[in-house]
């Protein structure tokens, strides 16, 4: 509501919706792909949950499930957010995905013109946000800056 008595005009707010989502669904993802990746955990044990939790928020159009890990990392977490989220939401106005409304939940994807476009800035968003997220980490871990509890 106070969005639209600020403005004269009504512009999309397709980046910010997707900016919104991608950081928890690539921690979430981060999560799943570390021991894959690298061999190793690279999260604390109560992390591995909170991932997957973190991407069920997401949907929803909830980011504060990305909170917990800048809390326990912000040199790892916080520049993969916004590389990701960057990187992610340009794509998708640059390939001509375009939203009015302004929600970021699943609920609201329908009313997204080229929503093909849409998810793919999502997951592309997604994707560096993980993989940066588990290289910063398996770097600090290697340099013996990134203390993690056993499972």
């Amino acid at each position: 509501v106070a969005f639209s008595f600020t403005t004269d005009h009504v512009l999309p707010v397709t980046a910010r919706s997707i900016a919104i989502v991608i950081p928890p669904i690539g921690l979430g993802l981060a999560t799943i792909i570390d021991r894959r990746l690298t061999g190793k955990r690279l999260f604390n044990a109560q992390l591995y949950p909170q991932g997957k939790t973190a991407m069920f928020l997401a949907f929803m159009g909830i980011s504060e499930g990305a909170i917990p890990f800048a809390l326990e990392s912000p040199i790892t977490a916080i520049p993969s957010y916004m590389v990701g989220a960057i990187v992610g939401s340009t794509a998708a106005v640059w390939l001509g995905a375009v939203q009015w409304f302004p929600e970021s939940a699943i609920w609201a994807w329908p009313l997204v013109t080229n929503l093909g476009v849409y998810m793919a800035g999502i997951a592309l968003g997604a994707v560096i946000t993980a993989l940066m997220v588990v290289f910063l980490r398996l770097m600090m871990f290697r340099k013996g800056k990134l203390l993690i509890d056993s499972l």
